[in-house]
């Protein structure tokens, strides 16, 4: 498979020209005290969810979700770092191979800002925000959005995948890519991270 939009990717090798590691972000490479907060506007109640919880969580149409936390750069900056996962995203850059990012955030240029004031500087084009309107349909679920990021990537020339995500549903939704397209691999790992901050 040829790169359909190769320049400006030059510092990839020829040998991992093809490969790449992607990686959520919320409870994958930082926990924050980010919170989803559900109003239910017939009985007045509200509660809370961390990003974890929202995994699990079912919208019917009378909740109000508030996701304001997930674009204020100060909550994410003060967010704890998952060392071994961060450690493993910069090793990558190191073996000349690419990094991506696919988020359940709706901010592509938070998210490319944060990393570089970690000192990582990723292409912007490998970062992708599937609850941005303007690039996805965010009445899919999240799962699916993220799968048809991978299938941006793919048309990119990608073939070759390592996969970090807390949700094992967004694994297992980017693991039928390999059977739906011819020469995808994709090897995914669940983060299970024990260490939630307290809000």
């Amino acid at each position: 498979m040829q790169f359909k939009k190769f320049n400006g990717y030059s510092f990839l090798s020829d040998k991992t020209r093809h490969k790449m590691n992607i990686f959520d972000i919320d409870d994958t490479i930082v926990v924050t005290k980010s919170a989803i907060r559900v109003k239910d506007n017939q009985t007045g109640e509200s509660i809370t969810l961390t990003p974890q919880e929202f995994n699990e969580y079912e919208s019917k149409a009378h909740h109000q979700l508030d996701f304001s936390d997930f674009q204020d750069p100060e909550i994410l900056r003060a967010g704890h770092i998952i060392d071994w996962v961060f450690n493993i995203l910069k090793e990558t850059l190191k073996k000349s191979k690419a990094v991506g990012i696919i988020t359940a955030r709706d901010d592509r240029d938070l998210i490319f800002n944060f990393l570089l004031e970690n000192g990582v500087k990723i292409n912007k084009d490998f970062i992708f925000a599937v609850s941005d309107p303007r690039e996805f349909e965010i009445k899919k679920p999240i799962a699916v959005r993220k799968k048809e990021a991978f299938k941006n990537l793919i048309d990119l020339g990608f073939t070759d995948f390592r996969f970090f995500d807390d949700n094992i549903e967004n694994l297992k939704l980017a693991k039928e890519l390999e059977n739906e397209v011819e020469g995808i691999k994709i090897k995914t790992t669940l983060i299970k991270q024990k260490w939630i901050p307290k809000h």
